[in-house]
């Protein structure tokens, strides 16, 4: 059966994704596994500088501690900014995909992978999926690699960003009148009912203010997108349009995330994740690549980057994507039997069935 494998992105798992990760790390046989990946994930605060990665996370990011945590514990609030959640996020993808007896793609299940899609920071497990790595072994040493390399480019976004200034007592003022609805202000925010081209007409009438620039970060729908910028920026635009996001069926939503992904403003991170991955790790070739990998900036195949950790970085962190496109893409040209999801979020899952039914595709879709 000719399989599509599908990785979502970060947003909202079924439960505490955290409480998941637990329960595989107390697995014997991820033992190895996680010793490798959570070897990464301090690999890359040697690379940014923990002095450096203090002035953001002062906490720093003890995976390991929130792991063998006793009993099942709340989860700690350092574990919901996004470098937390896009490293919990790759770890737990790239485990559910280990081969061995338990795993989705057991030869003895009859699936075979013709190619990878994930929903924006999912790219990164997409593209480890592809990669040609054999054994347990062989395995977790490339998870330890490939869990570094997210930490870093997640790290680099959050170095990057500059202080935002409080916005200006008034704006606030004419924000909390919204009410308890409107929600917390955040650098992005999911906006479902306007269609692209009248949300793009808005986005320009709201120009380079105070905060600066707004952006269309992700198309997830026709009538579901996602806006990023600065978090005044944001505020301001939801006040100068309250008419359209207002409107029956309609619905603003700040997100948690930390950093303007997907945002001209992370600009500056990509030339320094470049310089990472050519000094610390041998860069990727598309021609390395096992099956098609289908990236979220563009529907291109991936198999043909010259640098595809260098592009997938360029296209999560500060460029738009069209999932729609790509998701239509990977179906015209792989014509999978089935689409199957390593999770962990509805989202992206949601849509991939929705754009499923959309299409006509007579491929089936279904969750590990």
């Amino acid at each position: 059966m000719r399989v599509l494998l599908h990785f979502g992105g970060l947003g909202d798992p079924e439960g505490p994704l955290l409480d998941r990760l637990r329960a595989l790390f107390r697995q014997p046989q991820n033992a190895r596994f996680f010793a490798s990946a959570l070897a990464g994930v301090e690999a890359a605060f040697e690379i940014v500088g923990r002095a450096e990665c203090a002035r953001f996370l002062p906490g720093g990011l003890p995976v390991r501690d929130w792991l063998a945590a006793p009993g099942d514990p709340p989860v700690p609030a350092a574990a919901r900014g996004s470098v937390a959640e896009g490293v919990l996020l790759h770890l737990y993808q790239l485990c559910v995909l280990q081969p061995g007896p338990g795993s989705p793609l057991a030869p003895a299940g009859g699936l075979r992978p013709v190619g990878a899609v994930g929903h924006s920071l999912g790219s990164y497990a997409a593209v480890f999926s592809a990669l040609p790595v054999t054994g347990r072994r062989g395995y977790a040493e490339a998870a330890g690699r490939s869990v570094a390399q997210v930490t870093v480019a997640l790290l680099r976004c959050h170095q990057v960003v500059p202080a935002a200034p409080r916005p200006d007592g008034e704006l606030l003022r004419r924000h909390a009148a919204l009410g308890p609805g409107a929600g917390v202000p955040a650098a992005m925010a999911a906006v479902v009912g306007p269609r692209r081209p009248v949300l793009e007409e808005a986005v320009r009438r709201s120009g380079d203010g105070p905060g600066g620039r707004v952006g269309i970060g992700l198309v997830n729908s026709p009538t579901f997108h996602v806006l990023t910028g600065a978090t005044e920026a944001l505020m301001r635009l939801r006040l100068a349009e309250a008419e359209l996001f207002e409107r029956p069926g309609a619905r603003w939503t700040y997100l948690g995330a930390t950093a303007p992904f997907h945002s001209p403003a992370l600009d500056p991170a990509v030339a320094l994740i470049g310089h990472d991955v050519d000094h610390h790790w041998q860069p990727v070739k598309g021609d390395g690549l096992t099956m098609p990998v289908y990236g979220t900036g563009t529907p291109a195949n991936l198999q043909f980057s010259p640098h595809v950790l260098y592009e997938v970085a360029e296209q999560q962190m500060c460029r738009p994507f069209d999932w729609p496109a790509v998701v239509d893409a990977a179906l015209a040209e792989l014509d999978p039997d089935l689409v199957l999801d390593l999770g962990p979020g509805v989202s992206a899952a949601a849509l991939t069935r929705s754009r499923l039914r959309e299409s006509g595709s007579a491929a089936r879709f279904a969750s590990v």
